[in-house]
């Protein structure tokens, strides 16, 4: 079938007959046309359809046993087959029927079986393949191992799989995860090894080499390749048991941090921004309601306390699991009893982390409240009448709270007495919300429109979010260029970073 990626409409449907596996598809170069290798009952079979007008051109069975790969080489369509310890690459012009020519013969090394897991790379000629305990990639033009890994060590490789160039290979190994190897004067050397939170996933080399997104079970994994020069130890991606309630995160105001969990857990993730690698792991040993990242601290609001970390405690560690006897600062503080529709509370921490606003309910005079906390000490400050406003958060000078009012923002500023000392709340007004002034909309100008897209500044679409993506407004948070979804449906937080 093929649609048109301007309308998303279906253009046309092309029935191949007796197909029962395809291995691999490829398009011509002007795009007119394009071919698939199929196993069709005991037969390969290569077929070629022209795109635009449906039509089938012909059909040719491959005699042999193909690798399971075809590719375009200029004019040309190509193919590889196995045959007396050997490779042999064949060349077909894509509308022409005749037998296909005989390009080149290249050496295959012992041991090498077809009906294993194996990854051939017709550019430069490498073959990946697996034997007993090991992985690896054999330079069929130079007759030479390139690679010769034995961390497979009894594990079932799921995939495998070389970037465009041919210079970087990746493999999935069941549930040790993936591995990654670059090119190097001396073959292939390690250059990450990345702990996947599912088993057997597949994953897949970018065009430019500089990510993997690996797919496994329900969960699509992205990393970058580009983070370092040398092996690095396990990198995992932070697990949450799926359950009711939302996640919540707080960004630093730099923009290189960020911390996930979800709301009422104990578990705390630190994340680096820009390499994607968990910087650190908390164990609050606290239901977790807020928290707020700045500089090198990050402030978790709990079941009655507020808790501070240092980040760069064990920052020579990656990934170091720290509890509360890790922590710089504990302070206790007495929720407000909390009105009987908000299940629960969403504390907020100012930028300057000073001040803690909350939601509560006053059970003296049966209002909702606006709640003011001091971080430091945990002392109750102030409290202002809030209606039912949700969700209140702090203006980046730390100087005035805000929540929604249905339609409108209601604004609060905190008035510092100093003459008695004393803090109060003092009511600024009210006004409809503009675009990027609630924590759910950009500040830079991005925009999630009613039909999911992605929209830049300039309103250029960057990213159509999948339907399983699709939460509610207030379940995701912008940071800059950064998004985090944090629908209770996902199985973990999503965050994507845009540019252009």
């Amino acid at each position: 079938m093929s649609w048109d990626l301007q309308t998303g409409g279906l253009v046309g449907a092309i029935e191949l007959e007796d197909i029962r596996t395809c291995l691999s598809v490829t398009y011509s170069v002007c795009g007119t046309m394009f071919a698939t290798l199929f196993h069709s009952g005991p037969a390969f079979v290569i077929s070629v359809h022209n795109v635009l007008f449906g039509m089938h051109i012909y059909s040719r069975s491959v005699d042999g046993r193909p690798l399971n790969e075809i590719w375009t080489h200029g004019e040309y369509l190509r193919f590889a087959t196995m045959e007396s310890g050997s490779i042999t690459t064949w060349e077909v012009g894509f509308a022409s029927p005749h037998t296909p020519t005989r390009v080149e013969s290249l050496p295959v090394p012992d041991g090498f079986d077809p009906s294993r897991e194996y990854r051939f790379h017709p550019t430069s000629s490498r073959l990946a393949f697996t034997i007993e305990e090991s992985v690896l990639v054999w330079d069929a033009r130079d007759s030479k191992f390139l690679l010769k890994s034995t961390d497979v060590n009894g594990h079932v490789v799921v995939s495998m799989s070389f970037s465009p160039n041919g210079r970087s290979f990746v493999c999935g190994i069941g549930n040790l995860g993936i591995y990654l190897w670059k090119e190097s004067p001396t073959g292939f050397t390690p250059h990450r090894k990345l702990v996947s939170h599912t088993r057997d996933s597949q994953p897949l080399l970018s065009p430019n080499g500089e990510s993997i997104v690996a797919f496994g079970g329900l969960a699509i994994q992205l990393w970058r390749t580009m983070d370092s020069v040398t092996p690095l130890p396990d990198v995992s991606t932070p697990t949450f048991q799926r359950s009711e309630t939302a996640f919540i995160s707080g960004f630093s105001s730099d923009e290189l941090l960020a911390a996930v969990a979800r709301m009422e857990d104990e578990m705390v993730v630190v994340l680096d921004l820009k390499s994607g690698i968990a910087r650190l792991t908390v164990d609050t040993g606290m239901k977790v309601y807020g928290m707020r990242v700045a500089g090198s601290i990050i402030v978790i609001v709990g079941d009655g306390k507020i808790v501070t970390w240092n980040l760069l405690a064990g920052s020579d560690v990656l990934n170091p699991k720290v509890n509360v006897n890790d922590s710089v600062l504990t302070t206790t503080f007495n929720y407000p009893p909390f009105p009987p529709w908000v299940s629960r509370p969403t504390p907020s921490v100012s930028p300057d982390l000073r001040h803690m606003a909350m939601m509560g309910w006053d059970r003296g005079s049966g209002n909702h409240r606006l709640y003011l906390y001091d971080v430091p000490t945990g002392q109750y400050l102030a409290s202002a009448p809030a209606m039912r406003g949700i969700c209140p958060w702090f203006t980046l000078d730390g100087c005035e709270i805000r929540y929604i009012l249905w339609r409108d923002v209601e604004r609060w500023g905190i008035i510092q007495d100093s003459e008695s000392n004393v803090t109060r709340l003092g009511y600024l007004g009210s006004s409809t919300h503009r675009l990027g002034e609630v924590p759910w909309q950009s500040s830079r100008g991005y925009e999630v429109t009613d039909s999911r897209w992605v929209l830049s500044p300039s309103k250029k679409r960057l990213l159509w979010l999948p339907p399983s993506w699709r939460s509610d407004r207030r379940n995701s948070m912008w940071s800059g260029r950064f998004l985090a979804l944090l629908d209770r449906e996902l199985p973990e937080p999503v965050i994507l970073e845009f540019e252009g």
